[in-house]
């Protein structure tokens, strides 16, 4: 199997990712499509375009400090605190030396290089009854927060030919991007991120996940993990990633339809040969 260009930009960063986390002795995981491929594939899901990884929570701290240490010139470590208008509460490992503009922040001015996503497994629930109310609840709280700094007004132009739509979008939300000066809303959220620890609890969850609720998973299912091979570099998944991968994705053996083998990521301008600075300069896409 042949990875694509940018699949193999990505693997690279995803193996500058697991050797980091060998040598500081940090538990991750693959999880959502990355765990996905490397079960059915072997590697990359052939028309993905992306990589998820995952790190409990104290781990996950870990790494960040570290990173911001380590990852600080072409390969950048992306927060909300190494760069100021990134919008999450989970980091991105990116490559600067490359382009990758998805649609949504194509005027937020930030490092838009190629990336893997990199998110902290929270701790949601102690107790192992129906207490999914709850987790979802707490779901929402940070899905909620979460939206209210996504469209990142006054860091973005206007569009050519939607600007009145845009300003008025942006007059609606300039309070709440005037409530995370500082980034007063990205730290509320890590707090209740953080507020039951990963080692504490029944259940966990990658709360920022694009599965919501299906997010929610015993944290015995991850447990020490399991080795796999991901495009021949041994890699760790959940350690029981059948219960796993059916919690989230049902019948995860079987191919989807082939109209729905297709990118998630919108774009509006890719180069896996030039950096997102230069791009911008000689072709002014957005």
């Amino acid at each position: 199997k042949i990875m694509t260009e940018l699949q193999e930009v990505e693997f690279q960063l995803l193996k500058t990712f697991v050797e980091f986390c060998e040598k500081h002795n940090l538990k991750y995981f693959l999880v959502g499509g990355s765990a996905l491929g490397a079960v059915r594939h072997q590697g990359f899901i052939p028309w993905d375009d992306d990589v998820d990884v995952a790190l409990p929570r104290e781990d996950y701290d870990r790494f960040i400090e570290l990173g911001k240490k380590e990852f600080t010139g072409d390969i950048f470590l992306q927060t909300y605190e190494t760069d100021p208008n990134y919008p999450y509460n989970f980091a991105k490992l990116r490559n600067s030396n490359t382009t990758y503009v998805e649609a949504t922040y194509c005027f937020t001015q930030m490092n838009h290089g190629i990336w893997i996503d990199i998110f902290p497994l929270d701790g949601v629930s102690k107790k192992s009854g129906k207490v999914y109310f709850a987790m979802k609840y707490k779901l929402f709280r940070v899905w909620f927060r979460m939206w209210l700094i996504y469209p990142r007004c006054a860091t973005r132009r206007p569009r050519k030919w939607w600007w009145p739509l845009d300003i008025l979008l942006d007059i609606f939300m300039y309070p709440y991007y005037v409530w995370n000066i500082n980034h007063h809303m990205n730290k509320r959220i890590d707090r209740i991120m953080k507020k039951k620890k990963y080692d504490e609890c029944y259940y966990v969850a990658n709360l920022q996940g694009a599965w919501f609720g299906r997010e929610i998973i015993k944290r015995e299912l991850f447990g020490e993990g399991s080795k796999a091979m991901f495009e021949g570099m041994e890699v760790m998944i959940p350690e029981k990633y059948d219960e796993f991968l059916t919690a989230i994705y049902g019948d995860y053996m079987k191919l989807p339809p082939e109209n729905k083998r297709c990118a998630k990521h919108h774009t509006k301008g890719a180069d896996v040969h030039m950096s997102y600075k230069d791009y911008k300069k000689n072709y002014k896409k957005w």
